[in-house]
């Protein structure tokens, strides 16, 4: 029974360290992307296609949504988010990395990672509401609850390796 538990722990931590380097993925080209000049490409396009008949008026939701956030997002906001979203996508990719490999390392430096971006995210939370952060805050401590647990796993298996040598 316990073997069960143990492995279903694995499991879940094995998809959260999937997740972090998914999430990265998109973290990295969103911050590229807003600290390159592809982003004003885009936001111009997607403004022209809004405009085409077919498409409807440019009255509508998400040309509206559009127009309001991509376009007039100050300057030093989007230099600020970006540089955010690549540092994190990075480290994250990094650090996913080195979590697939075991590297034990890895272990506490990704709980003490998260832990602060973590103190961030309540630190915004509190300032703006949004459902969003609150989703990401809640699935960030159940990573480092499931990554607490594999840490101290592979400690017992290294340990258990050291003893039988």
């Amino acid at each position: 029974m316990r073997f069960l538990k143990e492995k279903y722990w694995h499991e879940l931590f094995e998809a959260g360290v999937f997740l972090k380097g998914l999430n990265s993925t998109w973290e990295t080209l969103a911050g590229i992307f807003l600290l390159t000049s592809l982003r004003n490409w885009f936001t111009h396009t997607f403004i022209y296609v809004g405009t085409m008949e077919f498409l409807g008026s440019r009255d509508e939701l998400p040309f509206t949504y559009a127009q309001n956030h991509l376009m007039h997002v100050p300057p030093s906001s989007r230099v600020f988010i970006g540089v955010y979203l690549l540092f994190h996508g990075l480290m994250n990719a990094f650090l996913a990395y080195n979590l697939y490999r075991n590297r034990l390392w890895a272990y506490p430096v990704s709980m003490a990672f998260t832990s602060a971006f973590f103190v961030y995210q309540v630190y915004r939370l509190a300032h703006t509401h949004s459902p969003l952060l609150l989703a990401i805050t809640i699935l960030d401590i159940a990573f480092i609850i499931l990554t607490y647990h594999e840490y101290q796993r592979q400690l017992l298996k290294h340990a258990h390796r050291i003893e039988i040598n």
